[in-house]
C-alpha cells in the first residue's frame, strides 16, 4: 500500500484531477474505476471522483509497485520542434501554442497519447511534479486550430483559471463562411447538446434546463462572391458554439459539413481558426496556412473576373 499525504499546494482540488496529474500514464476512466472499487481510498474510506481534497488528507493506494510505476513512468524530454509544438509565446509562467487542426486539446476515451496536452507535458517535463503538471486554461475542438494557453506553474494555473471564470479572456476567431454578410451582428441563444450525435442545436429560448446560454459576435472583414471572411468573438465558450451560431443565421462555415457547410477548393475540414487572444495587457496572435490559402484562391478567382 502506498500512502500520499496531501500538501498545502495540493489542496482544494478534486481527487480525480489530482490523481490524473499524479498518474499521467493512465486514463480518467481507470481512475474512476479504482475509486469505485476502493483500490484508492481517501482517509480510509471510499471517495467520489468529485470530492475535494484538503491539506493533511491521506490517500491510500492499494496497487502493486509495478502497476504504480507504469502509471507514473516519465517520457524522454524533447524540444518543441521534435514534439510538433508551434509556440506563439513562452515565459516562466505560461506557454501559448498554435494548435493544429485534427489534434485533441485533452485526452479522451479514444485518444490518450497523441494530444496537445500530452505533447506539452513531454516538452515541459521539468515543470511536472507529483503535485502539478502543466495544463490548458481553455480548449479548442479537435478540428479547430489556433491559440491555446497552458499554465506552467500551480500559481499561474490558479491566476488564469480565475481570469477565465471572470471572462477576462477576449477570444477572436477567423472563419470563412458561405454567403455574403454585409454587416456585423450577434447571436444570442441556448445550446442543447445531443451526445449521441456529438451535435448541438441553438434555440432562442431555454426550453431545456440543461441548455447553456451562448453569446457570439461577428464582423465581416472581406467579402467575395459567395463567401465572407469573418472575425468572430466568443463572449461565452461552449462546444461547437461558433459553428452552430453561423449556421443558425444561414452562413455555415466552409468545410463544416456537420452544420451545413460544403467543401470547396480542396478544403478537408472547417475553416475556423482561433487567431487572437487578449489577456490583461498581453495580446497573442497566430496564422493558419490552410485558411490563408483558401482566401488567396478566392482573391485570385475574384481578380480573374
Amino acid at each position: 500500500m502506498k500512502e500520499i499525504i496531501v500538501q498545502e499546494d495540493e489542496r482544494d482540488q478534486r481527487i480525480d484531477r489530482f490523481l490524473l496529474k499524479l498518474f499521467k500514464n493512465t486514463t480518467r476512466g481507470n481512475i474512476y474505476k479504482l475509486l469505485r472499487k476502493k483500490v484508492i481510498k481517501l482517509n480510509g474510506r471510499k471517495a467520489k471522483p468529485e470530492e475535494f481534497i484538503k491539506e493533511g488528507d491521506s490517500i491510500q493506494i492499494f496497487l502493486a509497485e509495478e502497476t504504480l510505476n507504469s502509471f507514473v513512468i516519465k517520457e524522454k524530454k524533447i524540444d518543441a520542434v521534435s514534439s510538433g509544438l508551434d509556440i506563439v509565446y513562452e515565459d516562466e509562467n505560461i506557454l501559448v501554442l498554435n494548435k493544429p487542426r485534427g489534434l485533441l486539446t485533452h485526452p479522451d476515451s479514444k485518444e490518450y497519447a497523441n494530444t496537445l496536452s500530452s505533447k506539452v507535458i513531454v516538452y515541459l517535463e521539468e515543470c511536472c511534479s507529483r503535485t502539478f503538471k502543466p495544463a490548458p486554461v481553455q480548449r479548442l475542438d479537435k478540428n479547430t486550430s489556433g491559440i491555446v494557453l497552458f499554465g506552467k506553474t500551480y500559481d499561474a494555473m490558479k491566476k488564469y483559471n480565475a481570469l477565465m471564470r471572470k471572462r477576462a479572456f477576449r477570444k477572436y476567431y477567423l472563419a470563412v463562411v458561405e454567403g455574403e454578410i454585409p454587416s456585423s451582428g450577434e447571436v444570442v441563444g441556448y445550446l442543447e447538446k445531443d451526445n449521441s450525435k456529438n451535435r448541438v442545436a441553438l434555440t432562442s429560448d431555454r426550453r431545456n434546463p440543461d441548455a447553456k446560454k451562448v453569446h457570439t459576435k461577428y464582423k465581416p472583414l472581406k467579402g467575395f462572391e459567395g463567401y465572407t471572411l469573418m472575425e468572430i468573438e466568443l463572449l461565452t465558450g461552449r462546444a461547437h458554439q461558433i459553428r452552430v451560431s453561423m449556421a443558425s443565421i444561414g452562413h455555415p462555415i466552409v468545410g463544416d459539413t456537420k452544420y451545413g457547410g460544403s467543401k470547396k477548393y480542396g478544403v478537408s475540414t472547417q475553416l475556423l481558426h482561433a487567431y487572437k487572444m487578449i489577456v490583461e495587457d498581453q495580446t497573442f496572435e497566430c496564422e493558419n496556412k490552410e485558411l490563408d490559402s483558401f482566401i488567396k484562391k478566392l482573391e485570385k478567382k475574384k481578380g480573374n473576373k
